[in-house]
Formats: structure tokens, C-alpha cells, sequence
């Protein structure tokens, strides 16, 4: 099963390339590194929507594969931040940071995303001296509402920005929101973003 915001190593880059009509750009980065990004939006009889990235910001493209076209994946949780590293040392001064923050969190399961995960994953140069660090934090429970304020508290003193993401069954919230008193959050799902209830605010009723 793949999950959103896990990379896909491609079977056959050319097969997928002559499925449609792409951005010049997209040719050439493919070529060089096949691998796409899950998208957040619904899985239906194997079909997997996916997202290609560029050099640019500006260069963002969507796509779909089939299951059967994955050669390998890779979630978030999956990069091993203390044995791989980007080009940039903040980034992989950071990670190390979050990574020795988390680790007093055993039952929460995280990872990078974004530029700073493909790049760790690929070797692919996607990182900057301005990247930030999106991290991704997974769980399968109700998170209190003073754990999160915890890690964001730790997260906001490194030297790096972090924008993190709450991963949960229903989709994810964006940490900082959640380690707030909002009665209601942006609940970034699958079929789009919605308002919802803070779940947080159950553990207290």
C-alpha cells in the first residue's frame, strides 16, 4: 500500500512518458531521477495519483501511474536521516536535530518530505540554502494536544524551518494549527481540505 507524500521509483520511465503529453521539464528530470511523489487525492483499482517535481518550484506536475508500474518505494519514515545527507549541512544538521527531538517519542513514527526527502532519497540535487524541512509525523491515535505543542515548541528553536505535518487516518493536520487552542482545524484530506472539530479536544470532553 502507498501513501501520500511516499516516492515511486518508476519500472519504465520511457513507457510512462509516451502515456500523455508533458512540460519539457518534466522529460529531462525523469530521465535523470525516475521517481514520483504520491499526491493526496483517492486511490481507485490500482490507479495512484502522483505528482512530478522540477528544478523549479514552479515546476509541479500531476500525473497518475498504475500499481504494477512501481519498481520501488519509499516512505518518509523509511529515509534513515543519520546515515544519508543532502548537499546542504543546515538540512542535515536539522535532521539530525529532529531526529534526536523525536526520539523521546517512540510511539509517533516521522520522516522528510518534500525537497529534502527526494534529495535523500535520490541523490537528486533538490535542496537549497533556503530549503525548509517538511516533515512528516504519522500516527494511529487521537495525538494530545500537549505533545504536539511539545514538538513544536522543540521544532521552533533549531536553526532550520520545519513545517510540519500530522499524518492520521482521516488526513493531516499541520502541526502548528493542531498545537493550538482553535476550536476547528484545516483537515487536509483526500478529497480536499475541510474544517473539522481539533480531534485533541475529545481527549478533554
Amino acid at each position: 500500500m502507498v501513501r501520500v507524500h511516499d516516492l515511486v521509483e518508476l519500472k519504465d520511465v520511457e513507457g510512462f512518458l509516451s502515456k500523455e503529453t508533458f512540460p519539457d521539464w518534466v522529460y529531462s528530470v525523469l530521465r535523470e531521477a525516475p521517481f514520483v511523489v504520491v499526491r493526496r487525492a483517492p486511490q481507485m483499482d490500482g490507479i495512484i495519483p502522483v505528482g512530478i517535481r522540477g528544478n523549479h518550484r514552479c515546476q509541479r506536475c500531476a500525473s497518475a501511474i498504475n500499481v504494477t508500474e512501481i519498481k520501488q518505494c519509499f516512505s518518509p519514515e523509511s529515509i534513515k536521516v543519520k546515515e544519508v545527507k543532502t548537499s546542504i549541512d543546515l538540512i542535515n544538521i536539522g535532521l539530525i536535530q529532529i531526529q534526536n527531538i523525536m526520539d523521546d517519542f517512540p510511539d509517533l513514527t516521522w520522516g522528510p518530505a518534500g525537497s529534502v526527502g527526494f534529495e535523500l532519497v535520490t541523490s537528486y540535487p533538490a535542496t537549497h540554502k533556503n530549503s525548509d524541512i517538511d516533515m512528516v509525523i504519522r500516527t494511529n491515535r487521537i495525538l494530545e494536544q500537549s505533545v504536539a505543542q511539545k514538538i513544536v515548541e522543540l521544532l521552533n528553536v533549531l536553526s532550520i524551518n520545519v513545517d510540519a505535518l500530522l499524518e492520521t487516518h482521516q488526513g493531516a493536520f499541520a502541526l502548528a494549527e493542531y498545537a493550538t487552542n482553535c476550536e476547528k482545524l484545516i483537515l487536509r484530506s483526500s478529497v480536499g481540505p475541510k474544517l473539522v472539530y481539533h480531534p485533541a479536544f475529545q481527549l478533554q470532553s
